[in-house]
């Protein structure tokens, strides 16, 4: 746990709890994504904003694919590389 910049306030950092998942679920089921600054506070959660929106965005948010790739995602994977090589920046397509 740390101290804030602003506040004497020690927030938590490493692992998440599944507690805490649930308080972050829930929170954004409830109000939905964005003012972040706000999640850590409304949600009962002692964590940095930061934090929340990247746990959001990178491991709970339920239209996130887990998986292996599908033959497509292969072929355009391939032929990307083929076309680019190695420049993985512009490979980032959405």
């Amino acid at each position: 746990m740390r101290p804030t910049a602003n506040t004497s306030v020690v927030l938590k950092k490493g692992a998440w709890t599944t507690e805490e998942d649930i308080l972050l679920k829930n929170y954004i089921q409830k109000y939905g994504e964005g003012k972040w600054h706000l999640v850590p506070l409304k949600a009962g959660l002692n964590r940095c904003r930061k934090s929340c929106r990247l746990r959001w965005l990178n491991y709970l948010r339920p239209n996130i694919k887990r998986g292996d790739f599908g033959e497509d995602e292969i072929d355009l994977m391939h032929r990307l590389h083929k076309l680019l090589g190695n420049r993985r920046v512009k490979l980032n397509v959405n």
